[in-house]
């Protein structure tokens, strides 16, 4: 169990590293606080701008704060998980890093283990990055975090499988556009009722409405089954096509 922990400890040190080390990782990691930055620019002060008043000027902040927190949310899962561990293992795959890494006694469990805390503690430091650009009230900081960490789990373990699966960078390019869009989906619920009920059935969807709860204060309702059985579903989802897959991904490979 300590020589595992080693490893894998050893392993996440590394991983953490070349994500400051390869300049276009890390500018994707860093995208959704610069798209927060420019919502918040563009959008902050759309209703004061549009001349509303009173309780309806409150209602229409409340509605934009919802917004910019459950873009940022999104935003973070879809772009870091996607980055760190389609493109990330894709790169090593390529450089040949992860069969040296298994040819020299590091098990596929302990690659798995190491990227996918990696990619978790990256979502969560960017996720509060961009929680604090929205201006998110403080008091709501750690059940935003709480949900981004719930649903990065389906998106994590989905991602690793296809990191592996991922032949090139090329390959892993192609793979992450979906997941990514995917991910996306909560944040277009505002643009029509047709695409709100579907994205309240999509990995982020279920999270996406439990920070809203949260930001009215009814998260322990009884509003939030629905949004958490979904992405309940969504993490036994994932983790079945983890166990299913990845084995024999690592082997191929």
């Amino acid at each position: 169990m300590n020589a595992t922990l080693r490893k894998v400890g050893a392993l996440a040190a590394k991983d953490l590293a070349d994500l400051f080390k390869n300049p276009t990782m890390l500018v994707v990691i860093l995208m959704p606080i610069g798209f927060m930055l420019l919502f918040r620019l563009v959008i902050g002060d759309t209703a004061a701008d549009a001349g509303l008043a009173g309780g309806a000027l409150d209602a229409a902040n409340q509605a934009i704060g919802k917004f910019l927190l459950g873009s940022g949310l999104c935003m973070s899962v879809g772009m870091v998980t996607t980055m760190v561990l389609i493109y990330g293992i894709a790169e090593e795959k390529e450089k040949h890093t992860l069969r040296t890494l298994m040819l020299a006694n590091v098990s596929a469990g302990e690659i798995v283990a190491s990227k996918g805390g990696v990619a978790l503690v990256a979502t969560v430091a960017v996720g509060a990055a961009c929680f604090l650009v929205a201006g998110g009230d403080a008091s709501l900081l750690p059940a935003y975090l709480a949900l981004a960490v719930l649903g990065d789990v389906p998106v994590v373990l989905i991602s690793l499988v296809l990191g592996l699966a991922s032949r090139d960078q090329m390959t892993a390019g192609f793979f992450s556009v979906p997941v990514l869009l995917l991910a996306l989906v909560p944040t277009f619920g505002m643009a029509s009722e047709a695409i709100e009920g579907i994205a309240v059935f999509t990995p982020l969807g279920g999270v996406y409405d439990l920070l809203g709860l949260a930001a009215d204060g009814r998260l322990f309702t009884a509003d939030s089954l629905a949004p958490v059985a979904v992405t309940l579903v969504w993490a036994v989802v994932g983790a079945a096509v983890f166990a299913a897959l990845h084995r024999k991904l690592a082997r191929d490979n």
